[in-house]
């Protein structure tokens, strides 16, 4: 187990409520009878209670945007980190959002180095977790705008989830079986610890089993709670025993909307009514002499220690369906003068959320067509076109300059004056956009990455967009050897071994093992020269 501390992330659950209803999904949506919403002074003390913690505070649901106060709680944020100093990329109009979305995240990262313990290279700042519906949609230029990392994942392709709601006991695991198993729940131990209306959990499941639960709540929300230790974590334990996630079980497609259980979890669903458990959505799982009976588990996907939760990380995007994309636009003809400014704010008050804007009624909407049909963009951009502009009624500019500024106005030059000019951009340009590259790639050079996670998704992006040649990937886990790795084949270290004229240069592609890997790779063979280190990158 690991302490909070050493934790990627620490999540602050601001809401259960949740427009998906996925199958073991590990905030048990649903089955609560009424939907909780962290209240804002809670808010600010989880947020404070994380001062110097140095890895992404995340914000995290159910659907955390559809918390009524979510545009506040995001307020707080930007107050505690300030405003992103980096380009926002996102202000564009995005042809692979997801990539994009990626490509911030291993932005954000920090070489971290404490006295006593191993340097590891780890994401830091606010983060946020959704399911890009609607209500993400709402607030997408302020995600953009404020979280440094965002974990996004519309359920529209297939993933995976393990069942939650799972007691050892009920598999007749022994004390003496159980303790090391639970020692190495990869949740606990690769996911996070987090912070709920009623206290700070060691680990995020715990958390979410004392809300469904009605349990006796966690530590107080004080300054440096999560520095405590696994010797620390005293009762908080308990929930482990009524938790799935470190036993041996199945997996389940999120679409099929059904929670997997076992027979003590599924008398305590009965006894807090619970309403996915009344509408039918629940599968009592038939454990004979401590197994799991076939005819209980899903079909198709089994867990391992192996089995990704989704099998291609720009999965979680399913561009042909996102509501993100733009379907329809209003388009207006408002000539400038004496009365432009109350015209506009009729026509923005009427539009169903996007206007396409022109002072002469013969304009062509052939660009702005192009740039839809293509591209998510954002709300809070005023796109320029060749005879014509394109904007949200959503956007923040707007709201700043306010109803009755505009009326005012004689011509859309003044609204242009007065928008935020990071957000005002020319069409024409949009092909012409810098790519993400990364300096330290020489374009022509032959790479490889050891560790095909997540981090090594970035690296393997990084070398495409900045023209360098990924030859093989390199992991050590068994279960990938053979498959495939962005184009290429993913292989054990061993086959290093005689192959140091093949590459110019290996990068380490994990955040927090690279010193581990570089010394795995050196006693292989591999020049040290040659070897690269994620934050070198």
């Amino acid at each position: 187990m690991r302490s909070p501390a050493d934790m990627q992330t620490i999540q602050v659950d601001i809401t259960n409520a949740c427009n998906k209803r996925c199958s073991n999904c590990t905030r048990f949506c649903g089955n609560h009878n009424k939907s909780f919403f962290m209240d804002y002074d809670t808010f600010k003390r989880a947020i404070d209670s994380l001062d110097g913690y140095t890895g992404v505070v995340g914000v995290m649901g159910g659907e955390p945007t559809l918390h009524p106060q979510f545009e506040r709680f995001v307020a707080y944020i930007r107050e505690k980190f300030g405003e992103r100093k980096e380009q926002n990329r996102l202000i564009y109009p995005q042809k692979n959002f997801i990539k994009e979305v990626r490509r911030r995240e291993f932005e954000s990262h920090v070489l971290r180095q404490e006295e006593g313990k191993q340097d590891n290279f780890r994401m830091c700042g606010p983060g946020l977790w959704s399911n890009m519906g609607a209500s993400y949609r709402k607030y997408y230029e302020l995600a953009q705008d404020t979280f440094n990392v965002q974990f996004l994942n519309d359920h529209i392709n297939s993933s995976y989830h393990q069942p939650g709601l799972f007691s050892r006991k009920d598999l007749g695991i022994s004390d003496e079986e159980w303790i090391p198993m639970r020692d190495k729940c990869w949740i606990q131990n690769e996911w996070s610890a987090t912070i709920t209306p009623k206290g700070a959990f060691f680990c995020e499941i715990a958390g979410a089993l004392d809300m469904l639960f009605d349990g006796p709540g966690g530590w107080k929300i004080e300054p440096g709670w999560w520095k405590r230790t696994p010797e620390e974590f005293g009762d908080q334990l308990h929930w482990c025993e009524i938790c799935g996630f470190a036993l041996d079980t199945f997996m389940r497609d999120a679409e099929e909307e059904t929670d997997d259980v076992s027979p003590t979890l599924y008398k305590m669903l009965e006894e807090i009514g619970s309403p996915r458990l009344k509408a039918g959505r629940i599968n009592l799982v038939k454990i004979e002499n401590g197994v799991i009976a076939e005819e209980s588990k899903a079909p198709g996907k089994h867990f391992s220690a192996a089995q990704p939760y989704i099998e291609h990380y720009e999965d979680r995007f399913n561009a042909n369906n996102s509501i993100l994309f733009i379907h329809e636009y209003d388009k207006v003809v408002i000539p400038e003068g004496n009365n432009f400014g109350k015209d506009l704010n009729k026509a923005i008050d009427n539009a169903s959320e996007w206007i396409v804007y022109s002072a002469n009624d013969e304009f062509s909407v052939e660009d702005i067509d192009r740039i839809i049909e293509k591209n998510i963009l954002n709300p809070g951009t005023l796109h320029i076109g060749k005879e014509c502009l394109l904007f949200s009624k959503n956007a923040l500019s707007l709201r700043k300059i306010g109803f009755d500024r505009i009326a005012y106005m004689t011509s859309f030059e003044e609204v242009i004056k007065m928008w935020d000019p990071k957000k005002v951009i020319s069409l024409d340009e949009v092909d012409n956009l810098v790519k993400w590259k990364r300096d330290a790639i020489i374009a022509g050079k032959k790479y490889i990455i050891w560790g095909t996670g997540l981090s090594g998704s970035f690296i393997a992006d990084a070398v495409e967009s900045s023209g360098g040649n990924l030859l093989f990937a390199i992991d050590s886990d068994c279960a990938k050897e053979e498959k495939d790795f962005y184009g290429v084949t993913t292989h054990l270290p061993e086959y290093l071994i005689d192959k140091y004229d093949e590459f110019d240069y290996m990068i380490i592609g994990h955040y927090s093992r690279f010193e581990e890997i570089k010394d795995q790779a050196l006693k292989i063979g591999v020049p040290e020269e040659k070897i690269l280190l994620p934050y070198e990158i």
